[in-house]
């Protein structure tokens, strides 16, 4: 799995962050709201400009000076994103003005590696830009006027975005696939590694939280006849309430939100006593905007009657109705239906790189548009695939706008039936067949 490059939106609060990011990727995706502190965890999106794919995040609102409270820890968030970035696009507040904590942010991106590009948002009046100007006290170069009330600028500003990006990198540890093993704390995921890994690997307790390190192994699993290695990572558990926390557990859940991101196969441990829980939905919201595939294991089989495990997943079908991801029922203490795991993760992973030639995808859709046709007026006229890892294809229709995402949830549907896609991040957009 290539590394897309990473760019991070940061400024002070309420200079319209979540707003430019919702501009970029051209969908609502992040809330918006007149309340400075709307944002206070790191949203990654992906993205993609002049034929260059990125993914860009989305911070809280940055206080440097800020010592007490939440404010602390959302400015912790963003240096995060700050750390881990390529470019860093600094948003500031045209109707403000610079302020100290624009300053402060600006002294504070100098000081780190990223490559920083300074963005002047709120001039929504496109035949006056220069309150602008005054942002060149800040020492960051060209301040770029953009209005993402009105979608002024962006052309300009991401421009100069891509240009600064890095080629894709490959992935350390010999290119192997990665398999991140997650969930809420204490549903077994270090058991469930260490039966994997035949050996003590990682430390396993009765206390919620006690792993705080990703835990790397390899193994090996052969499908069809033809072998496969994979790295496995053990993360610590992602608990509610973890962006008020601090300390291990505060950054324990940043490291497993790492390990999600940087993994082609993400195995959800959901615990079979508690059953699906808000948490669950929460981390598989997370692989999802990763782009990662993914299972459901429900551990700890050995502790509940057969007819719970039918009701977990008849939750997880009422409930996961986006990745649709395929379950298995397993105990990581006893070693029960362990050994269907390895062979589930390398059909999820050959499913994640699956590239369906360009005639077949078209006569398929075309098939598909015959049995249940778009509304009147509508021409799909052609289909590809566009790229892999997570699989994502463009329709071609005559009137884009007008293609509903009922049907896109129709074609996106009946493409996972097909080439056995369930689990995996299907993307399509449809753009002009002119």
């Amino acid at each position: 799995m290539s590394r897309l490059p990473v760019v991070a939106v940061v400024g002070a609060p309420n200079v319209g962050k979540s707003s430019v990011v919702n501009r970029v990727i051209g969908r609502r995706r992040a809330v918006v709201s007149e309340e400075p502190g709307t944002t206070r965890d790191r949203g990654y999106n992906h993205a993609e400009w002049a034929g260059r794919e990125f993914t860009l995040v989305d911070t809280g609102g940055m206080e440097p000076a800020a010592k007490v409270g939440l404010q602390p820890l959302v400015t912790l968030q963003a240096q995060v994103a700050v750390e881990e970035a390529d470019v860093i696009l600094h948003l500031v507040d045209a109707r403000v003005g610079p302020t100290e904590a624009d300053a402060a942010i600006a002294r504070q991106l100098r000081r780190g590696p990223g490559k920083v590009v300074l963005a002047v948002n709120k001039l929504d009046n496109p035949a006056d830009d220069t309150e602008r100007y005054q942002f060149y006290s800040l020492g960051e170069g060209e301040p770029h006027g953009i209005s993402a009330l009105q979608g002024l600028g962006f052309g300009d500003l991401l421009d100069e975005v891509v240009s600064l990006l890095s080629e894709s990198e490959a992935d350390e540890e010999d290119g192997l696939p990665r398999l991140a093993i997650v969930g809420r704390p204490n549903v077994g995921k270090s058991t469930l590694l260490n039966r994997l890994l035949g050996s003590e690997r990682a430390v396993v307790s009765e206390e919620a939280g006690t792993t705080t390190d990703a835990v790397a192994g390899e193994v090996e699993v052969v499908l069809n006849g033809e072998s496969e290695r994979y790295l496995v990572l053990d993360t610590a558990g992602v608990g509610r309430g973890a962006r008020k926390a601090s300390g291990v557990r505060y950054y324990s859940s940043l490291r497993t939100s790492e390990a999600i991101r940087d993994s082609d196969v993400s195995l959800l441990l959901v615990d079979a006593v508690d059953g699906l829980v808000a948490g669950d939905l929460r981390i598989a919201r997370q692989i999802e905007d990763a782009g990662a595939s993914c299972a459901i294991l429900i551990n700890k089989r050995d502790l509940v009657p057969q007819e719970r495990i039918r009701e977990i997943e008849g939750q997880l079908l009422a409930r996961m109705t986006d990745l649709k991801p395929p379950a298995i029922a397993v105990s990581g203490l006893t070693g029960d239906r362990v050994d269907e795991m390895l062979p589930l993760v390398a059909r999820l992973h050959r499913a994640y790189h699956r590239r369906i030639p360009t005639h077949e995808l078209a006569e398929f859709v075309n098939e598909l548009v015959g049995r249940n046709a778009p509304p009147k007026g509508v021409k799909i006229r052609y289909a590809t695939q566009t790229s892999t890892a997570p699989p994502r294809f463009t329709l071609f229709a005559n009137r884009p706008e007008d293609v509903p995402d009922g049907y896109l949830r129709y074609v996106e549907n009946s493409l996972r039936g097909r080439y056995d896609l369930w689990g995996v991040s299907v993307r399509i957009r449809v753009k002009s067949s002119r």
